[in-house]
This record gives structure tokens, sequence and C-alpha cells, in this order.
């Protein structure tokens, strides 16, 4: 089969275009996490270390998965 510039190009609008989905999976999944982050720091009435510890584990959830 032989590659033509426009068969690239198609690829390349495809792989845009996935890539881009992905992204808006991460930013939906980051902002969820924010939702998740302040109902921990500011809803929920926890001890502070219990606070802290459940904090601690969605910002090293938050930084894994950005």
């Amino acid at each position: 089969m032989t590659t033509t510039k426009s068969n690239l190009e198609t690829q390349v609008q495809e792989l845009t275009d996935d890539l881009n989905t992905e992204r808006a999976k991460v930013q939906q999944f980051g902002s969820i996490l924010g939702q998740l982050r302040y109902r921990v720091a500011e809803v929920l009435e926890l001890d502070n270390a219990t606070r802290s510890k459940l904090l601690n584990e969605i910002d090293t959830v938050f930084m894994r998965a950005l």
C-alpha cells in the first residue's frame, strides 16, 4: 500500500481528534477530583488527621492522572 499525502493528513487529523477527546476526558476527571477535594476539605465534618490523609490521597491521584 502506498502512503499518500492525503492518507497521512487523514491519519494526523484522526490522531488529533483522538488526542483532543482524551484531553477533554482528563480535564473532566480533574474537575471531578477538584469537586471531591472541596467536599472533603469544606463539606464533610472530619477530624484533621482524617481530612489531611484523604486530601493527600486525592492529591496523589490527581498528580498521577494529570
